[in-house]
């Protein structure tokens, strides 16, 4: 049984069109599905318009946010695979069979977009460099909202899973380092029905930091091994300079004695990351 989640907020002028397409999508295939939408506290029609529809909701009294939504999601689905999508037309109905087609040799398949130019994507592009690196793998697609995963990632990665947009990119860093097999499959990917709620700035603050706490929590050697490093030369540096000088200068010591205290701080929870 496949359970499509779909959050929704403000999206009373796609969510009509959108209902018609996947239920004409998953009715013509052979998966056994059901589909729960999740409105996150809309302010204008959303929630008249899923009461026409006469299709399985549930209301949040205050916007809480994406993650938020998806996780009210799990915990109300009834199959063993969760699909998520956005009703803004971004993301196409018809690539759900396509994805659940491949979990017949994987735990996630995650719809890998095209990819694009500009500002944005170059930040897109950083970021998953980041994540790869801290997962040893390549990431192609790190946040995409349309993916089908096994409910028991969902579960066992669950108290990790904050609430806001990140939810994507926090889960999809989970199931790499348990490890799940998780696979990237090439999508279609339209322009958007309404405005973004995403604002570019804050998004990329929120992945990086999303993704040094996750690197962190899971491989923390990763992040304090590098930066114990560069203090290390740095101050080694310094220190060469102040002996040919014959002064040896605090700064130099200090960069040295931090280089230090990060990489204990590492080994440290590298150690209560293995114990636990």
């Amino acid at each position: 049984m496949l359970t499509i989640i779909v959050p929704v907020y403000n999206e009373e002028k796609a969510i009509e069109h959108f209902h018609r397409q996947i239920t004409a999508v998953m009715d013509g295939s052979a998966i056994p599905y059901t589909i729960l939408y999740i409105d996150d506290g809309s302010r204008d029609a959303t929630r008249a318009a899923l009461e026409r529809l006469g299709v399985p909701f549930i209301f949040h009294d205050r916007n809480m946010g994406y993650g938020a939504a998806i996780k009210s999601g799990i915990m109300n689905s009834t199959g063993d695979l969760i699909a998520i999508i956005d009703c803004d037309n971004t993301y196409d109905p018809a690539e759900i069979p396509k994805l659940y087609a491949e979990m017949a040799s994987c735990d996630m398949a995650v719809g890998k977009r095209p990819r694009r130019h500009g500002i944005r994507n170059w930040s897109k592009a950083f970021l998953c460099a980041f994540a790869s690196y801290a997962v040893s793998y390549p990431i192609p697609d790190l946040n995409s909202g349309l993916r089908i995963f096994r409910r028991e990632i969902a579960l066992r990665l669950f108290k990790t899973l904050p609430n806001g947009f990140s939810l994507t990119s926090t889960i999809t860093l989970g199931a790499l380092y348990t490890p799940y097999r998780v696979r990237f499959v090439p999508i279609s990917y339209g322009m958007r029905t309404g405005r973004s709620k995403i604002r570019p700035f804050d998004a990329f603050v929120n992945f990086l930091m999303l993704i040094v706490r996750t690197v962190i929590l899971f491989s923390p050697l990763k992040f304090f091994l590098p930066v114990a490093g560069i203090f290390g030369v740095i101050g080694m540096g310094f220190l060469i300079r102040d002996i040919f000088d014959r002064d040896v200068a605090q700064a130099s010591l200090l960069m040295i004695i931090n280089a230090v205290i990060l990489l204990t701080i590492g080994l440290l929870a590298e150690a209560i990351r293995c114990k636990d």
